[in-house]
């Protein structure tokens, strides 16, 4: 069976209130019999000290306690005397002038059954030598206060009291049923209160994550677009936040995914084009197979798989199925070697290229890469510049070493890259130019390949205005890189 965790946090927080209630009424209760039978102890406390004296005054007028003993009604008339007496002094002579006849009291008397009176079961005169003269020997306690009764300074008896160890008069049960029966009402009406302010709280609290699981659900099915309401700044908050940055970041990929194979498309589209239309001029005898013929079609093949190749290489880069093989090696030489194997090309552009390594006589810096990769990075780099800066114009690569970092910075002259394209340069198979003619050759992924290499050397790279006019690329490179591993 499903619950929601709506009905999951109702059920929680009732259960919360129900066992704060359970443990408020038990402690409550028990304090409240407890309070309730020290208040009643406290009650007949008082009145011992009224008892004693009264006995004491008897035995004094007496001269013994044997009338109290052997007349019956005598201990209970003293007990009345003594109570009103302690109570009230205006009562006393006129319970004199009504004195009961001890053959009329009854022992069902409430002088004599109440709890509320000392003549109870659990009051003993006891003599001198502390035996028990009046009261039920089977109830006196050793633990009984005895309370001594002194006549001219000389001990002539003891009121043995037991304190009350639990309540048994009548009315007394009555008031704490009473009590109990409050409790319990007040605990349901508690219950019920709660109830009504759970199930509301528990929708009030569960409506952001039902919002989610919508929003999830319609995200599952492609729908991007969607997005959450944030409201708070609590954890509730904060992942509604990043469900509309997840969305977003969806919505980007699949754009991009879409217009990268659109991107690809037309890519092959124009080479296999140009290829088809020479071959079909060459069937159709409108153009002669002759050299020139030949080389239009070697140079579209090669252009082709050039971008094949490039692809192929992306892909891996992404997968993380390129291989680099990491060792020492001295960044310059890679540098100057690159620069020398594109001498021709860099010529049949009419460029110049300069470089210098700065703080270093040795021209020697050394770090721990991979010689191949780092050679495919500024080969890149080289035909990148060749392909998009006007003849007649200058490269410059500059390096240094500075904070354990090697920083690369490549100069080319114009033409420039306006503010918008600079963000996008590394992106795959973008070009600065609107068109897509192949004029310049290039198959956009150059310089996103060198991101890859860079980023695979814990490297970075950035793009700004060249002060040559042209493009600015700053690489910055660790030197200890001791990833060993193929990342």
């Amino acid at each position: 069976m499903r619950i929601s965790v709506k009905y999951k946090l109702f059920f929680l927080i009732l259960s919360a209130h129900v066992l704060v209630y359970v443990a408020m009424y038990s402690v409550g209760y028990y304090n409240f019999q407890q309070g309730f039978l020290d208040y009643i102890s406290r009650i007949e406390e008082r009145q011992v000290p009224a008892l004693v004296n009264g006995i004491a005054r008897y035995y004094d007028q007496a001269g013994s306690l044997d009338p109290l003993v052997n007349i019956r009604g005598e201990f209970a008339n003293l007990i009345r005397d003594s109570i009103e007496s302690s109570t009230d002094a205006q009562l006393i002579a006129q319970r004199q002038k009504e004195r009961f006849n001890p053959g009329q009291f009854s022992p069902n008397d409430w002088y004599y059954s109440s709890e509320y009176s000392p003549a109870r079961p659990y009051l003993h005169l006891l003599g001198a030598d502390q035996s028990i003269l009046l009261g039920e020997p089977s109830v006196f306690s050793p633990r009984a206060n005895l309370n001594p009764i002194r006549v001219n300074g000389e001990i002539i008896g003891y009121l043995g009291v037991t304190s009350r160890q639990e309540l048994s008069e009548q009315a007394d049960l009555l008031f704490t049923d009473q009590q109990k029966t409050y409790f319990r009402l007040l605990a349901v009406f508690l219950i019920i209160v709660s109830t009504m302010l759970a199930f509301p709280l528990a929708i009030y609290l569960t409506r952001p994550v039902t919002a989610m699981v919508a929003g999830t659900r319609a995200l599952a099915k492609g729908d991007y677009d969607t997005r959450l309401d944030i409201s708070g700044n609590d954890e509730l908050g904060e992942l509604a936040a990043d469900f509309n940055s997840l969305a977003s970041a969806l919505n980007q990929n699949r754009t991009a995914r879409q217009q990268w194979i659109a991107d690809i498309s037309h890519e092959l589209r124009t080479p296999l084009s140009i290829l088809q239309a020479e071959l079909e001029a060459i069937q159709d005898k409108v153009r002669p197979l002759n050299q020139d013929t030949i080389s239009s079609l070697h140079h579209e093949v090669v252009h082709l798989n050039s971008l094949v190749n490039d692809l192929h290489e992306l892909s891996l880069s992404d997968l993380g199925a390129l291989v680099y093989k990491k060792e020492k090696i001295n960044i310059v030489e890679l540098l100057e070697q690159s620069i020398e194997f594109h001498q021709q090309t860099t010529q049949r552009y009419q460029l110049t290229v300069n470089h210098k390594i700065e703080g270093n006589e040795k021209s020697e810096i050394w770090l721990h890469g991979d010689p191949d990769r780092l050679l495919q990075l500024f080969d890149n780099l080289l035909q990148n510049s060749c392909r998009y800066t006007d003849a007649g114009g200058e490269i410059m690569v500059s390096m240094r070493l500075e904070n354990n970092l090697v920083f690369v910075e490549w100069y080319d002259s114009a033409p420039g890259v306006n503010d918008n394209d600079l963000i996008h340069l590394f992106d795959r198979l973008y070009r600065v130019e609107s068109s897509r003619n192949r004029s310049k050759g290039g198959s956009g992924l150059g310089l996103a390949i060198c991101q890859n290499i860079i980023q695979a050397h814990n490297g970075f790279v950035r793009a700004d205005h060249s002060p040559l006019g042209g493009l600015k690329l700053t690489i910055k490179l660790p030197l200890d890189n001791l990833q060993e591993t193929t990342e």
